[in-house]
């Protein structure tokens, strides 16, 4: 039978203190409990009791109860009340997890590297440091949306997306001379998303698409997964080779060509103006469709030119993201094109995952409104450049060969000169030393020749990296 509740339980409660009521009387009774003055099994007063006894609004010992039962320390019983739980029934901490040594390979830098915080040197990661992102504009951004309406932040979201959002979207596009009506416009989980409602939406098994090449690696996992004819045109300083683009697309006729105009992943090169035209008049005479995946453009130059600009989105689908200047935990990705083809990638969108979380979209819109971000991005971009001058210049006392100047961005590219061994058989021997390295083979269709690395220029400046290119 269980004990009566204790009803001359008396904690001591400063109410003008530093610590909300809330948290003073979590506290004080998980110290009782923990050194045994609550007994398991023993009944606390009621709500009402203990608010009455202490002087403290019943809302406050609701919300005090129920943190102690969600860490396991009380149990609620319906029409009876709260009772200290059994020992050892509260939550444990979750025992440590030894991973096994990770095999360098394309599977373990889709998903493991993420969570794999075992190697200090980062040098070939994805993703760019706290310290380098907004986290300022986010932080406001996340203290306006919880003083906004609880109505605001349940439910569904449109399947567009949110249209305050989609309007700034629309207004950036603008500012690159793409006029886009909001029915234009949708939003994804992340650009990746974004890319896999192309493929699925535009494409059927055994069809063939082009691709950059070295290309984003998820892109080629991907294209590879929906079993599709997947095709490189070699990259060049310049953008494309324009002339192996022309004569794969008179061969084999693609239903679809996936570049990078601005600051590629994993080369960091930026399309020409006379590279952009020759490929919108290649789709034109062939009559395939470029999906430009634009996500680095605010880190890019003025001057670097937009296909779906030069193109007015005629053949042309705009795919950008937010991940690299605001936050990547936000993944908040988005698509523009014709307005019927948004229709129907809103419809594969539905389909795969609903709407997106209007809360992260809210979060963006605000990041992007409060008048922080244009500076902030200004800043990330001069950081970058900066970074990966100093990054080539390092990688070329080493022995690496840079593949190109430094345009601003996130990558570098690098191939190493006089070494025997694979890429893939070097990345192994630095994770043995603690570095990260990102090998050429994840991103080529095919294994390349020589020993291509992408280096992050914002973890690619430690000494210990430069050190163990030496030994080779």
């Amino acid at each position: 039978m269980a004990k009566a509740a204790r009803e001359e339980l008396l904690l001591p409660l400063a109410r003008n203190g530093p610590v909300r009521l809330v948290e003073q009387v979590v506290n004080g009774l998980a110290q009782l409990i923990e050194r045994g003055v609550l007994r398991s099994g023993e009944r606390l007063p009621s709500v009402r009791q203990f608010a009455e006894s202490h002087g403290i609004g019943a809302s406050t010992v609701v919300e005090a109860y129920e943190h102690l039962v969600a860490r396991g320390l009380l149990v609620v019983r319906r029409g009876a009340g709260f009772f200290i739980a059994a020992k050892g029934a509260s939550l444990a901490p979750v025992p440590a997890f030894t991973a096994p040594e990770p095999v360098i390979d394309s599977a373990w830098l889709l998903s493991e590297m993420f969570a794999d915080e075992r190697v200090p040197i980062k040098a070939g990661c994805g993703w760019l440091p706290g310290k380098w992102l907004d986290d300022e504009g986010l932080h406001q951004a996340e203290r306006r949306i919880i003083r906004s309406p609880g109505a605001q932040q349940v439910g569904y979201g449109h399947p567009y997306g949110y249209a305050p959002l989609r309007q700034i979207i629309a207004q950036f596009l603008a500012n690159w001379s793409l006029e886009v009506s909001l029915d234009q416009v949708l939003t994804s989980h992340g650009a990746t998303q974004a890319l896999d409602l192309i493929i699925r939406t535009m494409t059927k098994r055994g069809e063939t698409v082009l691709i950059d090449d070295p290309a984003y690696c998820n892109l080629v996992a991907m294209l590879r997964m929906a079993d599709l004819n997947v095709i490189g045109v070699p990259r060049t300083p310049t953008g494309v080779d324009t002339e192996a683009l022309e004569l794969l697309a008179r061969t084999h006729q693609p239903k679809l060509f996936f570049t990078s105009s601005v600051l590629q992943n994993p080369t960091g090169t930026s399309y020409t103006p006379a590279c952009a035209m020759r490929v919108l008049q290649a789709a034109e005479r062939h009559g395939f469709w470029v999906v430009e995946d634009d996500i680095f453009r605010e880190l890019g130059q003025p001057t670097d030119p937009m296909l779906a600009a030069l193109d007015g989105l005629q053949r042309v689908i705009y795919v950008g993201s937010y991940s690299k200047t605001i936050a990547p935990s936000l993944r908040l990705g988005f698509i523009a094109c014709q307005r019927d083809l948004a229709r129907q990638l809103v419809h594969t969108k539905m389909v795969l995952s609903l709407t997106n979380s209007e809360i992260n979209e809210r979060l963006v819109h605000s990041v992007l409104t409060e008048g922080h971000h244009r500076r902030h991005v200004e800043n990330l971009a001069a950081s970058l450049l900066s970074a990966q001058a100093r990054v080539n210049a390092k990688l070329t006392e080493t022995g690496l060969t840079p593949f190109t100047t430094p345009r601003g961005g996130m990558f570098s590219w690098a191939t190493l000169n006089g070494c025997s061994m694979s890429a893939r058989e070097i990345a192994d021997r630095a994770r043995q030393k603690g570095i990260w390295l990102a090998p050429g083979e994840f991103f080529h269709l095919s294994p390349p020749q020589q020993p291509w690395f992408r280096f992050n220029v914002a973890y690619a400046e430690a000494d210990a990296l430069y050190d163990f290119f030496r030994t080779l």
